[in-house]
């Protein structure tokens, strides 16, 4: 149930490490190719596996296909989004409490258009949640939210997603980790749009969510089948719908690509065989991981 006020330490992760808004609807139907959200890369004696992540997964997603397995087991260095290990999960909550809660009296209702506020009760009455139990969430915030619980009553978990099994794995096998985000640039990507656009997302987050099931069916698809440009094109043709919405994808996808980028060409200068571990929208796409680096490097998707 939500909740105003702080944020249960059990919700952070999923905030931190979802972005799932930007990843939930439209894929194309992934083809029965044997293909894997898996690249390899290999330069002057250093190897980077890119591993394609699914955020939140089911216990029948498990276990995973042998080639991800054994390009985990190879890595001297495991890559994720973020850090999982250096997290501290208090500074985080205290972070999304002060960018993604509102001071009283202030509430969402001051910032939600007539429209999103008619869809978000007709929302919440369907959930049987009062409106003044989501009231001090910010529109992103609440977005994430609702989002991460539509995907939980279909029996996806945070705590089954590939980052956290990978993250596991890790630890149990004491690898060295490292990130490639910081958790407070993730908060400051989610958080930093104007309340417009806060407004015009969680709208169509509402509008939409009836498709969840459906879309998140041929997601799933689509990444065991390695069609990362698939999603890409999904998430485009969304935007074509809510054009609006252009300059938000392009900073949670495409300036942190670029980012990313830059930190891997460093793995490749170092003679060390690494997993990175990065959400699946990220490799997809004309400035996509995958593309950017094989400007560079001969990028080869791994198949089984």
């Amino acid at each position: 149930m939500l909740r105003s006020g702080r944020l249960p330490l059990n919700r952070v992760l999923p905030f931190i490490c979802l972005l799932v808004l930007t990843c939930l609807f439209g894929v194309n139907q992934a083809d029965d190719s044997n293909k894997l959200c898996l690249w390899k890369i290999d330069h002057e004696g250093s190897r980077v596996y890119l591993l394609g992540s699914v955020h939140l997964m089911k216990e029948d997603m498990y276990p995973l296909p042998y080639p991800i397995t054994a390009a985990f087991n190879e890595s001297d260095v495991v890559v994720f989004e973020i850090d999982l290990t250096e997290m501290d999960e208090i500074e985080i909550a205290n972070l999304m409490e002060q960018q993604g809660i509102y001071t009283p009296p202030a509430t969402i209702s001051d910032d939600l258009s007539p429209e999103t506020l008619e869809l978000l009760n007709d929302y919440l009455e369907e959930e049987g949640i009062k409106l003044d139990q989501v009231s001090q969430m910010k529109p992103w915030m609440l977005s994430l939210y609702i989002s991460i619980m539509d995907l939980e009553q279909l029996g996806f978990k945070t705590e089954l997603g590939l980052d956290q099994h990978l993250n596991q794995k890790a630890m149990d096998q004491d690898k060295e980790t490292d990130g490639l985000e910081t958790a407070a640039q993730q908060i400051s990507f989610l958080s930093g749009e104007h309340m417009e656009i806060q407004d015009l997302s969680l709208r169509a987050y509402l509008s939409e969510r009836h498709q969840v099931q459906e879309e998140t069916g041929k997601m799933i698809s689509a990444w065991r089948s390695g069609d990362a440009d698939g999603l890409y094109e999904l998430a485009i043709d969304q935007i074509l719908e809510y054009p609006e919405l252009q300059n938000q994808m392009d900073r949670l996808i495409l300036e942190r690509n670029l980012n990313m980028v830059q930190k891997i060409r460093g793995y490749l200068d170092t003679q060390r065989k690494f997993m990175v571990v990065a959400g699946a929208l990220h490799m997809g796409g004309p400035e996509g991981i995958i593309q950017l680096l094989s400007e560079d490097f001969t990028v080869e998707q791994i198949s089984y």
